[in-house]
């Protein structure tokens, strides 16, 4: 089942949110040190799955000392990838979502459970669904591609993936970004 969030919710979302003012600037390296957890959100698209996942194992050796989860919101079989089922796999099932196709109370728990200090979508489209989990799940890095979400649900924007590169090519320059961060 591939989530696709309501607009009408998208609309309240990005109103309420955007009068918030608690979301903004961070530190990377002071705000996420005791934090433990990452979030790898996958793309959508079954095409990019692929080229997301190749770069998971940069991503696992960039934050070697969290515990990395990756959400998947596509209907991929998460045991059918050799990369993505060595990780701790999230999938939204029809009872984490609300009648609006926006994350449940409890599914944002599971996802932020020891804490989660940076999230990362890999979407290269705006992906409301991955933009609200981040956020709700209280991720203090919240990164993305520039696709004209911004904040409050990323403050951390990457240029937006060149139409002529390769997807591989946009996620591992994502990853290599990424690593500089290394704390």
């Amino acid at each position: 089942m591939a989530v696709k969030v309501s607009s009408l919710a998208e609309r309240f979302l990005n109103m309420k949110y955007r009068l918030r003012p608690e979301y903004g600037q961070v530190n990377f390296s002071e705000l996420s040190r005791d934090l433990q957890g990452c979030l790898v959100c996958m793309p959508s698209k079954l095409d990019l799955i692929k080229p997301a996942a190749d770069v998971l194992p940069a991503l696992a050796e960039t934050f070697s000392d969290r515990n990395i989860k990756i959400l998947l919101t596509s209907n991929i079989d998460p045991q059918s990838h050799e990369i993505i089922k060595k990780f701790i796999v999230i999938k939204p099932l029809a009872y984490d979502l609300d009648r609006f196709s926006l994350p449940k109370k409890n599914f944002i728990e599971r996802i932020a459970e020891g804490g989660l200090a940076v999230a990362i979508d890999m979407d290269t489209e705006p992906n409301f669904f991955n933009a609200v989990v981040a956020l709700k799940a209280g991720a203090v890095v919240r990164t993305a591609f520039d696709k004209g979400v911004g904040l409050p649900y990323y403050n951390f924007i990457l240029g937006v993936p060149s139409a002529e590169a390769a997807p591989r090519v946009s996620y591992r320059a994502m990853a290599d970004i990424l690593g500089n961060f290394k704390t």
